[in-house]
């Protein structure tokens, strides 16, 4: 379909509804419409400028033909705040006059019940007969029926996890093709592939998760120590022997893990598992603490003493399964792992686009 999304402004200008309009545009074009952007100030290169009428009546011969390409319209909040009285009611005119193009109005906020915005003119207080109005919170459709005396459906903002997290584009990218942002549960062991650091524990307790059916990947950064052939060795065996388990990634063999990428890793990340069977320092640890991430960690010196308190501690020779349990049982009385999970499952522009937005442009 051909979109448009009109808007007084869009990004680089900051703003709440300018960021909605961002994720519209990429969300649509992802799931391939044709998306245009329509405003009077900011905008990218492939943005349209609104015609800079000051009479309605001539604005709203300008914009027919802008509107006439068009299979839908939504309008950001241009129907219900007074900051282009000649566009609003110009759309008004435009609406009338191309009965084949559907329109629907994004509405944000009612300048017509807000105190900072009284008196405002009539026609931010109606409904167009035309048009179909949305509203992003149940508030706003209270507000929107007392105003109007219409009704309007509430279809609720998202968010992109990708974008919200800072993930580089490789990182990004990476995590949406495997689903790492669909809600799962995501540990990172951050480690070379020596024998001390056992790996095998990663590996059994991804197939732990998988025998609960628990949907969760352990990412293993996994670089190889260049200074061990034995090493080398063991990440070629291990490699091979979880070749065809899909529940375990080895990240270094997707793109190289640079400090930029550690972090995003660390922020992707809903817990860091350490089940070293020594180690010298555990430097993780302490990185996770600054992620304000849950740490599972082998029950061994020096780890007990470099966490004063919230590391949760095993045994690195203990059953995958009683790990898995002690994992699962912490993460779910966590407020803050429940709320992130629901979020990512629910609140997500993807999340959003096929709950809400589909079927609306079906």
């Amino acid at each position: 379909m051909n979109i448009a999304l009109v808007h007084f402004t869009a990004s680089p200008i900051v703003g709440g509804v300018e960021r909605v309009m961002d994720e519209h545009a990429r969300v649509f074009s992802a799931h391939g419409h044709r998306v245009t952007v329509l405003c009077h100030r900011g905008g990218g290169p492939d943005a349209v400028r609104l015609p800079d009428e000051k009479s309605p009546d001539a604005l709203a011969s300008a914009l027919l033909p802008l509107l006439a390409q068009q299979d839908i319209v939504f309008l950001h909040n241009v129907l219900t705040m007074p900051f282009h009285p000649a566009l609003t009611e110009a759309l008004w005119h435009a609406m009338d006059g191309l009965p084949r193009v559907r329109f629907v109005a994004w509405v944000h906020d009612v300048a017509a019940c807000n105190p900072d915005y009284a008196p405002v003119a009539p026609i931010f207080a109606k409904a167009h007969p035309r048009c179909g109005y949305f509203v992003v919170s149940p508030l706003r459709a209270r507000q929107f029926a007392e105003a109007t005396g219409a009704q309007a459906a509430v279809i609720p903002n998202g968010i992109d996890p990708a974008r919200v997290l800072g993930l580089p584009e490789n990182v990004a990218a990476f995590a949406k093709q495997r689903g790492l942002l669909d809600g799962r549960i995501v540990l990172l062991h951050p480690t070379r592939i020596v024998r001390r650091k056992n790996v095998e524990m990663s590996i059994a307790v991804a197939r732990e998760f998988v025998r609960r059916g628990t949907p969760a990947t352990v990412l293993v950064t996994a670089a190889d120590d260049p200074h061990n052939a034995v090493s080398r060795a063991l990440g070629e065996k291990l490699r091979s022997e979880c070749a065809a388990d899909e529940d375990v990634i080895f990240i270094g063999d997707h793109f190289a893990v640079g400090d930029a990428e550690l972090a995003a890793l660390y922020r992707l990340a809903d817990a860091l598992f350490f089940p070293s069977r020594s180690e010298g320092f555990g430097l993780p640890l302490l990185e996770a603490a600054m992620h304000r991430l849950p740490v599972f960690c082998s029950d061994i010196e020096p780890l007990r003493d470099l966490l004063r308190e919230g590391a949760v501690r095993f045994s690195p020779d203990a059953e995958p399964a009683s790990v898995v349990a002690l994992i699962e049982e912490t993460l779910a009385a966590s407020p803050a792992f429940r709320e992130r999970r629901r979020v990512l499952r629910e609140c997500s522009w993807e999340a959003i686009y096929t709950r809400h937005l589909a079927a609306l442009l079906r």
